[in-house]
């Protein structure tokens, strides 16, 4: 093989390399209550959300954050403190997940998920329109 041919190959592979480790440390896996106490990082923690009057979501002007539970399919629950305003779509959607970490509080000692991200489930309203699109159009072409 030429050396220009070894060179560009090296040059291609670093650069391969050096993708695949900045994404990586780009991702976080999807976990649930238990796994995420346990976690070192940043994880997303998923699962729904719940809105009952014993933990009725609210924004904290005190610390500026969006205060909220969230019970995954284990049945734990966790309060998440997310930075930012209550999303949109929040009222209407059943569950998320939340990027972040767990955290406690200086002065209760109170455990809660600390989120920089939220991704809202698509509400429950979209679930009654389906197409079929297997069938054909009784008339004329598409």
């Amino acid at each position: 093989m030429k050396k220009t041919y070894l060179i560009g190959l090296l040059v291609v592979s670093l650069a391969l390399g050096f993708t695949l480790w900045a994404f990586s440390s780009a991702m976080s896996p999807f976990v649930d209550v238990k796994t995420a106490r346990k976690a070192t990082g940043t994880v997303q923690l998923r699962g729904f959300i719940v809105k009952d009057g014993e933990h009725p979501p609210y924004y904290d002007s005190k610390t500026r954050a969006f205060r909220f539970y969230l019970v995954d399919k284990n049945k734990d629950l966790c309060e998440v403190v997310y930075h930012g305003s209550k999303p949109d779509a929040f009222d209407a959607a059943k569950g998320l997940s939340a990027s972040g970490s767990m955290a406690r509080d200086g002065a209760t000692g109170a455990e809660y998920f600390n989120s920089d991200s939220l991704s809202i489930q698509c509400p429950s309203k979209y679930d009654s329109f389906k197409v079929d699109y297997a069938k054909k159009p009784s008339g004329g072409q598409i």
